[in-house]
């Protein structure tokens, strides 16, 4: 698949989504995605801190960046992420990407595996502060190729413990993670457990639909129009 350096929306008042989807860097390099002028962008990812260097308005976007009006894309309703819940520099970046999108109500978030560089408790989540889009917005979180490990749950339990209006929560199992059920249910468990800000919100919990139907068949779906939201594919 091809790679590029840079992935530009410069001037593009039509645009309601940009997909990235398969691999876009090579070498180890990030490509740089910069978001200019697109009032209409309603839809946008995966963005994943690990492959792509982000530039909102003029400003590089980096762990601890403070955001401001010339950050923010307010149009995006619909945010997907690739995390590294244990990787340290991956995880610092969230709180300052999520903050540049205040107006996002659906959220798919996919867990990659990335060589552990700290544990992320959920002190680390609470000194964070407040995230608009969690605390007020979303409604939906879909958590594609959950593990259950610690770094997980400390990111979900604060994502609970903090979104006010959260209505669903879609947990999507990595399937070959698990060595049993017994192991699948100690993971899955500690979810049902933990308090959440909003009352009536319900958990679902389910194995991946379609686990061989990777980037191409996700662009696909992704880039129907019919589709209302592009990431959630469970």
């Amino acid at each position: 698949m091809s790679s590029f350096e840079e992935i530009a929306v410069v001037d593009a008042p039509r645009l309601e989504r940009l997909i990235l989807t398969g691999c876009w860097s090579s070498g180890g390099v990030c490509t740089k995605v910069k978001i200019g002028y697109a009032p209409k962008l309603h839809s946008l990812g995966y963005l994943d801190s690990g492959s792509h260097d982000l530039e909102f308005g003029n400003t590089v976007i980096k762990a601890g960046t403070k955001v401001s009006p010339s950050t923010m894309v307010p149009s995006v309703r619909v945010l997907a992420l690739e995390v590294r819940c244990g990787v340290r520099n991956d995880v610092k970046m969230i709180p300052t990407v999520l903050r540049c999108f205040p107006n996002v109500e659906t959220i798919g978030m996919s867990g990659k595996t990335g060589q552990p560089s700290g544990k992320h408790n959920l002190k680390f989540w609470n000194e964070s502060g407040t995230i608009e889009c969690i605390s007020s917005r979303i409604k939906l979180l879909v958590f594609h190729d959950y593990r259950g490990d610690r770094s997980e749950l400390a990111f979900l339990k604060f994502f609970f413990e903090s979104a006010l209006v959260l209505k669903h929560v879609v947990i999507v199992l990595a399937n070959a993670w698990f060595t049993s059920m017994e192991d699948m249910h100690s993971k899955v468990n500690p979810l049902r457990s933990m308090k959440r800000a909003s009352a009536g919100s319900k958990i679902m919990v389910t194995g991946c639909s379609d686990p061989e139907d990777g980037g191409m068949g996700n662009f696909k779906r992704a880039s129907a129009s019919s589709v209302g939201d592009p990431f959630v594919n469970f």
